[in-house]
């Protein structure tokens, strides 16, 4: 038999860096409370200016990430209030809480909840409707409410205002860092909130009047993103103010069409912001410490069933993978331990075998869609009569992460002991891709059935791939000669 084309490739066993990734929430306007307090204390605020779009009448909707340098104290914000305080609407925190007001003209007060007094990014959002109730939250969950009259906020030519009290750009300055601010002319609801909490915005979403989202690395102007013109100008000294790396639990652009997007974070639930728990088939148990930044947030494309394309190139010809994945985008480093459940990972398709050998099943991981996985890391344990996976101690990427499983365990390149000088075969059978593992400086040959030689190569490395499309089914020897010992492998290709 005559091979036309086989194709090698060579991969070397190496260290992998370990780099700390830029965080995916982009960067946060901070003012620095010490300076501030040392200096001059001027006023620290932009101006977003009068647009009428931003009178937003008989409904609203306010949201912000904030990390404040020590919650407890009264702090705005945003806001477009009047100087009479008949009409207008403003966000601030006080005592750790969300603390709303709006005017229509009376004026309805929330101040509910509770978050980490500093070095926590909370998620803060306020709704307004007119005849119907006014409700705050934190981190997504409803925390106050109180009924409404049917008067809707008055139009008004003050000007909306982020950083510090809208009515004299004097008093109830914030202080730690601000990002996403967010402002709607509909109410969102608490699914719809929980919904975006978590991403980056395109601009054009229905309701959205304004957009904020701190992302310039420097300069005074704070662009609208909605296209409505509602640029804010910073009014500061350089002094006090800087553009820093957002640690807030937002992800990127990527995570936009992403579904059920959860995160843990230290300003979440003081007893649960290691946790993350859904019904969409990963739970995790990360490793963030108390008043740390670091963050995971994480997302799946709602597909259902398994899956056989994308496979990595050693797999077993039985292998699947769940037809689900989960997007993953983290500021910091965060190691979590992973719960895969196989039932809901399938949404009501065909799930993966369940109580095969712990070993069998396999995290797969890749960079970005349309790419084939790799392995990421062997599962740990079998939990609930083998229904449930888990991983344990994943140091989690900007990625793309499965679960997949065949009849015989996948190796991962990277993790192999090179000590272990047993050369390995790897899956066997195959369908024609595999892999020589611990054959540095070592002669190859690939014979047929009939002790026909298909193909002979030398490897420099420790790990050879072979992949070839042109290999029929059946059975093959391979030879290996390394340091004057000769090896023999048998090959079984099933296409």
């Amino acid at each position: 038999m005559r091979l036309k084309r086989l194709l090698f490739t060579i991969l070397s066993v190496c260290a992998i860096a370990n780099v700390h990734a830029q965080t995916s929430a982009g960067n946060s306007f901070y003012i620095d409370y010490p300076t501030w307090n040392a200096g001059t204390k001027p006023p620290v605020y932009f101006n977003c200016g009068t647009n009428n779009i931003l009178n937003t009448g008989n409904e609203l909707t306010m949201e912000v990430w904030v990390r404040m340098y020590n919650s407890t104290w009264n702090q705005k914000i945003m806001g477009k209030v009047t100087p009479a305080f008949d009409n207008g609407y403003l966000m601030a925190v006080q005592l750790g809480q969300n603390y709303s007001e709006i005017w229509n003209p009376g004026v309805n007060t929330i101040q509910a909840g509770s978050s980490p007094i500093d070095s926590a990014w909370v998620h803060f959002a306020t709704t307004f409707g007119s005849g119907g109730q006014m409700l705050c939250y934190i981190n997504g969950v409803q925390v106050g409410g109180l009924p409404l009259t049917g008067n809707a906020i008055a139009s008004s030519s003050n000007p909306f205002v982020i950083g510090i009290a809208p009515w004299d750009l004097t008093n109830f300055q914030s202080f730690g860092s601000i990002d996403e601010v967010r402002l709607w002319s509909v109410v969102r609801t608490s699914d719809e909130i929980k919904s975006t909490m978590h991403k980056h915005l395109q601009g054009n979403e229905i309701g959205l009047v304004g957009y904020w989202d701190f992302n310039q690395t420097a300069g005074t102007n704070l662009p609208d993103l909605t296209g409505n013109g509602s640029d804010g100008t910073l009014n500061a000294s350089a002094n006090y103010y800087s553009w820093q790396p957002s640690y807030a639990a937002v992800a990127n652009d990527a995570m936009y069409n992403m579904n059920d997007v959860n995160g843990v974070w230290f300003g979440k639930d003081p007893s649960l912001y290691n946790y993350s728990t859904t019904t969409n088939g990963l739970n995790l148990i990360a490793s963030i410490g108390s008043k740390k930044f670091d963050y995971a947030v994480y997302g799946h494309n709602d597909s259902s069933g398994v899956s056989t394309i994308y496979l990595p190139s050693n797999s077993p010809l039985d292998f699947k993978r769940t037809s689900r994945e989960w997007l993953f985008n983290k500021g910091g480093n965060v190691n979590a331990d992973l719960y895969f459940n196989l039932s809901y990972a399938a949404n009501g398709g065909d799930s993966l075998t369940k109580n095969l050998p712990v070993q069998n099943y396999t995290l797969l991981v890749r960079d970005s869609m349309n790419q084939t996985y790799s392995v990421a890391a062997s599962a740990s344990s079998l939990l609930a009569n083998g229904t449930i996976v888990k991983f344990t101690g994943v140091n989690l990427q900007n990625k793309y992460y499965a679960i997949g499983v065949g009849s015989s365990p996948l190796t991962s390149i990277e993790n192999l002991n090179t000590d272990n000088k047993e050369i390995l075969l790897l899956p066997n059978p195959n369908n024609g891709n595999f892999n020589l593992f611990n054959v540095a400086n070592s002669q190859i040959s690939i014979y047929d059935s009939n002790s026909r030689l298909v193909n002979s190569v030398y490897s420099n490395d420790v790990v050879m791939s072979f992949s070839s499309d042109e290999l029929t089914n059946g059975i093959y020897f391979i030879q290996i000669v390394k340091e004057g010992k000769v090896s023999t492998k048998k090959l079984m290709i099933n296409k």
